[in-house]
């Protein structure tokens, strides 16, 4: 979604010395990494070019123990909107990392159209889940189904295996689970 002045309902004001005074307000989740993603289309908007934020890619993130992440619709959403999905999910504890660092709870989980593949939802909750929703986030931004992440090569042993492990088995080829 494009970002205008007045869908970003963004107020300028300059003063007599050139000084430029940006109030901004927009709508959703109060996140510093929202409101940066903002500012920075706000000025993009303001130096005439085409200022853009897709709000449906900016990830939630609970820095709790174990931290829980989030991009895109969640099944309650996905079933809300009456989609026809998928899911594959990767518990860590399946995972060397994870277990060689003892901090086994939680999962990977994956929300998909399930005719295209593409993916409208990923859920993480355990270790680094706040670094590893990036992965998740740029595939959305691009348009990328299930299957482009599970083909994608990933380090071993890192956490970011579970990642792949549940796009693996969102298309029914999963490994280690």
């Amino acid at each position: 979604m494009a970002c205008s002045l007045l869908s970003l309902c963004t107020l300028v004001h300059v003063n007599r010395c050139n000084v430029v005074t940006l109030l901004h307000c927009s709508a959703g989740p109060m996140l510093a990494h929202k409101a940066e993603e903002d500012g920075v289309a706000a000025v993009e908007i303001m130096a005439g070019k085409a200022g853009h934020v897709n709000y449906n890619t900016v990830p939630s993130i609970v820095y709790t123990h174990p931290e829980v992440a989030s991009v895109g619709l969640s099944e309650e959403e996905a079933k809300a909107q009456n989609l026809d999905y998928k899911t594959g999910k990767f518990a860590f504890v399946a995972n060397s990392r994870a277990r060689a660092v003892q901090d086994t709870e939680g999962m990977v989980k994956f929300i998909s159209d399930k005719k295209t593949d593409k993916i409208l939802g990923a859920w993480i909750m355990g270790p680094n889940a706040g670094e590893l929703i990036p992965e998740c986030v740029l595939a959305m931004e691009y348009g990328a189904c299930t299957e482009d992440i599970a083909r994608a090569c990933h380090g071993h042993p890192t956490l970011s295996e579970a990642i792949k492990e549940a796009a693996m088995a969102t298309v029914d080829k999963p490994i280690h689970s």
